[in-house]
This record gives structure tokens, C-alpha cells and sequence, in this order.
């Protein structure tokens, strides 16, 4: 079989977009994960995708500044698909973040290998547990079905931004700060009782040191009551998980042609 330069443009397209999202869309994006690994899953899939999408040929680039200008704009598809997906976990970052600050964790931080950026003891150990739930949901697999997806909604070439897609992400960023606040409720909940509970007993007894029993007190009810609750906020996580899946076609028509 012939192969033409048309068509080894239309592959590189199609992995460059692949490439973009993996560098965004979470557990592709861990920096655990080795970068040789991303871009052969990338061409795989890129080998894979190219025989079906056949009928969704680009016109020929002709220059290099054409081409250059459908690679820049595949990028931005690939990098926009990757940060529809993290949005399903920035929630679960801010609970982590106000539950860090709430019961004092914040004043020891560490990098979080999936951000790349300091984050509370809280914030990982949410992040484990919703990345094993990912997992073992399928997660994974929806996130490569939306991106093989996309070429079909979104034809290479074809990526089309307006006023719609802002639309989308304040509603996004909504979303997440309602997400954080629901699965961060248990415990914001209790650490607030436990403060009121100090407050009486700073007016019943003047003279105790409340600041030197409060802390240790917090961080036990804390590391308890995250013992307690983590069924809770993995099934939290797997519903807003399912909203995502739904939201996912929509998603895809905001970046493609009316």
C-alpha cells in the first residue's frame, strides 16, 4: 500500500493532539508515568485512530506555516480535552486545601507528584484515593474514548473556540468549588463543632492553654474522621464521576462547528 505525504501529515496531526491531551488529562499527566511511555501510547492510538478517520482528510497543509498552523491548533484541542478531564479532580483538590488549612496541615507542605506544586497531606491522600477509584471505575478508559471521540465531533483542523466555551468553564469552576465543598463537608463540619467545643472551654476555664491542646486535638480528630469518611468521599467522587461522562458529548460540541 502507497502512503503519501498527505497522509503522514493527517498521523501526525492526529498524535500531536493525542500527545497534547496526555500531557493534561490526569493519570497520563503523572509525572510517575515516563515521558517514552505517553508518546508510544500516543502513536498507538494514533495508528489505530488514522485507517477510521479516512473520510475526515484534511485539505493538503501545501507550506510548512499551514502545517505548522493545524499542529498549533490540534495542540490547543489536545491541551483543551486534558483540561476538561482535570477539572473532574481540581474538586477534589480543594477539599483537600480547605480541610489542610481548617485542621492546620497547611503549615506542612510537600509536592503533590500530580501537580507538580505543594499540597497538604490531606490533598494527597484524597488524590490516592480518587485516583484508585479512577481506576477502578474505568475512568481511564472514558478518558481515551472521549479523546478517539473528538475526532469524529472535532475533524482535524476543525477546532472551533467561542464565547460558548467560556461559558463552560466559569460553569466548570463552579462546579469544582461546589465538588470541594461537598466532599470536604464531613470534616469541615466536625473540625468546626471541635472549634466551638475549644471556645466554650476557653470561657469555663480561662487559665488552660487551649492553643496547646487544640492542635493536638484537631489533628486526632482529623486523621479519625478521615478514616471514617473516606468510603464517603470515594462515592461522591464516583457520582460527580458520572456526571462528568454525560457532560463529555456537550463538551465536545462546544469545540466544533454549529
Amino acid at each position: 500500500m502507497l502512503i503519501d505525504i498527505h497522509q503522514i501529515e493527517f498521523f501526525v496531526l492526529v498524535f500531536i493532539r493525542i500527545a497534547a491531551a496526555f500531557a493534561v488529562l490526569p493519570l497520563f499527566s503523572h509525572s510517575a508515568t515516563p515521558t517514552m511511555v505517553k508518546a508510544g501510547l500516543a502513536g498507538a492510538i494514533a495508528l489505530l485512530l488514522v485507517p477510521t478517520l479516512s473520510g475526515t482528510l484534511p485539505p493538503p497543509s501545501g507550506t510548512i506555516l499551514d502545517f505548522l498552523l493545524l499542529a498549533s491548533r490540534e495542540t490547543v484541542c489536545g491541551i483543551l480535552l486534558g483540561l476538561a478531564g482535570q477539572f473532574l479532580f481540581y474538586g477534589v483538590d480543594v477539599a483537600g486545601q480547605l480541610l489542610g488549612f481548617q485542621a492546620g496541615f497547611s503549615v506542612v507542605s510537600s509536592i503533590d507528584p500530580n501537580t507538580e506544586s505543594q499540597s497538604t497531606v490531606i490533598t494527597q491522600v484524597y488524590n490516592l484515593v480518587v485516583m484508585l477509584v479512577f481506576l477502578a471505575i474505568d475512568g481511564h478508559h472514558a478518558m481515551l474514548k472521549a479523546i478517539c471521540d473528538s475526532f469524529h465531533q472535532i475533524p482535524v483542523g476543525q477546532l472551533v473556540v467561542d464565547g460558548r466555551f467560556s461559558q463552560w468553564m466559569l460553569a466548570g469552576v463552579q462546579t469544582v468549588m461546589v465538588d470541594g465543598i461537598r466532599l470536604a463537608a464531613p470534616l469541615m463540619v466536625t473540625l468546626l463543632l471541635t472549634d466551638v467545643g475549644l471556645g466554650i472551654l476557653t470561657r469555663v476555664a480561662p487559665t488552660m492553654n487551649v492553643f496547646v491542646i487544640g492542635f493536638p486535638l484537631k489533628v486526632s480528630i482529623t486523621l479519625i474522621m478521615l478514616s471514617m469518611t473516606l468510603g464517603v468521599v470515594a462515592s461522591i467522587f464516583s457520582t460527580q464521576y458520572m456526571d462528568y461522562v454525560h457532560q463529555i458529548p456537550s463538551f465536545l460540541k462546544l469545540l466544533s462547528r454549529p
